[in-house]
């Protein structure tokens, strides 16, 4: 058991000169290294450091001591860190490069080097990679120069940016309202005020009959009817 002197912290016995329990102070460190149990049994009344051989100086007491073995022992996980937009954006580059698996874009040239050097079998494997075949050499050049070109046409298609052709709106004008009128309904009109007035003349006329008749003077009435 690894034996620790003790130092006195408590603000009102820093310094201390004199004996603690089983231990004797000299300017608030203990005289002797002490075993733990005397140590800790101290430490719960009390603020104390613990000085080692080397003098390195930690907290004493068993509280203390869990939780220092408690971080010796955990494991450090790091820190969870968020994905920046640039890096998902190159993350997904690389995915699609990964997952195309495009073959190698050859040349007229390189394939009749290849043709030459190799023969029939070495366009063949050439050939094997775009799904095409054929026993005659030159045409399967061909044949592998095509698929080449529509599968790098097909790629450029679905790569090129979407452009949106803006719709036309059409506005509508509204068209000014004719003002010339119609004859005939002109005279329709003309016809249904006559006929209104007439109806009015005709019931202030009955009015005036009735208030009459009920004045007495019902001979005037009827003479202003007859004058009308």
């Amino acid at each position: 058991m690894e034996l620790k002197k003790l130092k006195v912290v408590t603000t009102r016995m820093a310094g201390y000169t004199g004996v603690l329990g089983p231990v004797r102070f000299t300017d608030g460190v203990s005289d002797e290294y002490l075993p733990r149990h005397i140590r800790d049994r101290m430490a719960a009344s009390m603020e104390f450091l613990e000085i080692d051989q080397d003098g390195n100086e930690e907290p004493a007491g068993a509280q203390n001591r869990l939780l220092r073995e408690y971080k010796e022992r955990a494991p450090q996980v790091p820190d969870l860190k968020r994905q920046t937009a640039a890096e998902k954006a190159a993350e997904i580059a690389s995915n699609q490069v990964v997952n195309a698996k495009v073959p190698a874009i050859e040349t007229r040239e390189s394939l009749e080097a290849i043709a030459e050097k190799s023969g029939i079998k070495g366009l063949r494997e050439i050939g094997n990679k775009w799904s095409v075949k054929h026993r005659s050499i030159p045409t399967l050049i061909e044949m592998i120069l095509d698929a080449q070109e529509k599968a790098v046409s097909k790629r450029t298609q679905k790569d090129a940016p979407v452009v949106e052709t803006p719709a036309v709106v059409e506005e509508k004008v509204d068209q000014a309202e004719d003002s010339t009128i119609d004859p005939a309904v002109a005279a329709e009109a003309l016809r249904l005020e006559a006929e209104a007035k007439a109806e009015a003349d005709a019931f202030a006329a009955a009015e005036a009959l009735k208030a009459a008749a009920a004045t007495g003077d019902l001979a005037a009435a009827i003479t202003a009817e007859t004058a009308e």
